[in-house]
């Protein structure tokens, strides 16, 4: 039937078209209805999934099967979202991020009055005072007196600070500075798994493209497999021509089972950043195209001054040592509370005269370190020296930051220029496959030739696929490196 077809002369010219543009109507009646997106492939997206020999099925009791499924047509954003939604890394970041808020009010609450309830029993030979264990590095530690004999005292006991040379309020802000640092690490984890998503994405769009030019390139075989076997079988072409089309059709059916590998492998790791069931039957719904952006390098230099988490981390970094440096400090100045206890005892009693009774007092004690041997001094040293290193991080990672913003323009840029070329490419090979086989068709030019040019033709396409898929991974850097999702 198709054999009989490439006999007839007046096919030639339809042919050398038919090789050229696989979306006319006579290869649609070769090789089926044509509904795919690529205007250089044949293939659609409906035949690489029902042709797809891999379908994963994972059950509940196994491991991740208990993830929520997603199936249908998937956007860019939708999967980011998704990713972000669900990815674990980012939820226990975000966990990290609300145990620090606590911690933060924690810190808070030193300011305000403290209370407890106490017990105390006490047997003893001779009179005493007993010393309560307290912060001895900043103030002298309370004291309650205790008498020959036995006793049983309930204690209700409450201290408000009242001036602490700033170490309260040291280490509020430095429990501050710790929450916007966790803050910073949960966004820096948010950007990154939106990173993460869309490279899995593209990945994914740029193997379902290959796959499709593969396909392609095998019914391309088939066909001239099946031409060259007729030529052969008429006495119009060496034998020699016919192997050489078989070979190179076992190659590209090689080639698709690779493909097939790569597209499922893709998905794979698609629905792994997504954080669904593995199970999951998705579709890509935006296609592998070149899309220009229009902002220049200091629109996203600027961006990444005001959004990358880095550079608030650091920041904040600063800000916490130097918190910690007010703590440090504030063990030179004296230490100041306010005290109340109220108490019942039952036995012996100082006077004599209190057994069973309640009594109370309320009192001022401060106290002041007089001499540490050099312990307070060389901490404070230690948090200047802090300081100064966290000063010096933070311009390193203003500088890094740069680079990489700078380093991903550079890499769109160039793989912009690769698209151009890429197309150029196309265009030339498929040009030159035309003219080879109008000539082969006339006796001008041998079969190799032709074969040859057909090679160069599929390859030249599947390289500006590649080249926009390298440019599409370059946008989503150049986001990630401005800070945006």
């Amino acid at each position: 039937m198709l054999t009989a077809s490439l006999k007839l002369p007046g096919i030639f010219p339809l042919l050398a078209v038919w090789l050229l543009m696989p979306t006319n109507a006579w290869a649609q009646e070769l090789r089926g209805p044509i509904t795919g997106n690529d205007s250089n492939s044949s293939t659609s997206v409906d035949e690489i999934i029902s042709g797809n020999p891999i379908r994963l099925r994972v059950t509940k009791t196994a491991p991740s099967g208990d993830l929520p499924e997603r199936s249908g047509l998937l956007g860019l954003d939708d999967a980011v979202q998704i990713g972000i939604k669900n990815n674990f890394a980012l939820k226990q970041s975000e966990q990290s991020w609300i145990s620090s808020k606590f911690l933060a009010r924690a810190a808070l609450g030193k300011f305000g009055p403290s209370a407890s309830f106490n017990t105390f029993y006490s047997s003893s030979s001779l009179n005493q005072m007993l010393f309560f264990p307290g912060d001895t590095s900043v103030a002298s530690p309370p004291m309650q007196p205790i008498v020959r004999g036995s006793s049983l005292s309930l204690i209700f006991a409450g201290t408000q600070p009242i001036f602490t040379g700033g170490r309260l309020i040291g280490g509020y802000r430095a429990a501050r500075a710790l929450e916007k640092q966790s803050l910073a690490a949960y966004s820096e984890q948010r950007i990154q798994t939106s990173f993460k998503v869309k490279e899995a994405y593209w990945n994914s769009a740029w193997s379902e493209a290959s796959l499709r030019v593969a396909t392609d390139y095998v019914k391309f075989r088939e066909w001239s497999s099946r031409n060259m076997k007729a030529r052969v079988q008429e006495g119009k072409a060496p034998k020699a021509d016919y192997l050489r089309e078989e070979a190179e059709l076992a190659k590209a059916r090689i080639q698709l089972n690779e493909r097939y590998r790569d597209f499922n492998t893709a998905l794979l790791n698609l629905k792994v950043s997504m954080a669904v069931n593995l199970g999951s039957q998705v579709a890509l719904k935006d296609e592998l195209k070149y899309v220009e952006i229009a902002d220049d390098l200091s629109k996203f230099l600027e961006d990444a001054a005001r959004n990358r988490p880095e550079i608030t981390r650091a920041a904040n970094k600063v800000a916490e040592l130097k918190a910690r440096k007010q703590i440090a400090m504030s063990k030179y100045s004296p230490q100041v509370n306010a005290y109340g206890l109220g108490s019942n005892i039952t036995g012996s009693s100082p006077d004599g005269n209190a057994n069973g009774r309640w009594g109370g007092f309320i009192g001022v004690m401060g106290g002041i370190t007089l001499f540490d041997s050099g312990s307070r001094f060389n901490e404070l040293r230690a948090a200047n020296a802090a300081v100064r290193e966290a000063e010096l991080a933070k311009r390193d990672v203003d500088l890094k930051v740069a680079q990489e913003v700078s380093q991903a323009w550079i890499d769109l840029d160039l793989a912009r220029r690769n698209v151009a070329l890429a197309k150029d490419e196309v265009a030339s090979a498929e040009e030159d496959h035309r003219l080879f086989h109008a000539r082969y068709e006339v006796g001008k030019s041998i079969a190799l030739e032709q074969f040859d040019a057909a090679v160069k033709m599929f390859q030249a396409r599947l390289t500006l696929l590649e080249t926009i898929y390298r440019y599409r991974l370059a946008q989503a850097r150049l986001t990630y490196a401005s800070g945006a999702i």
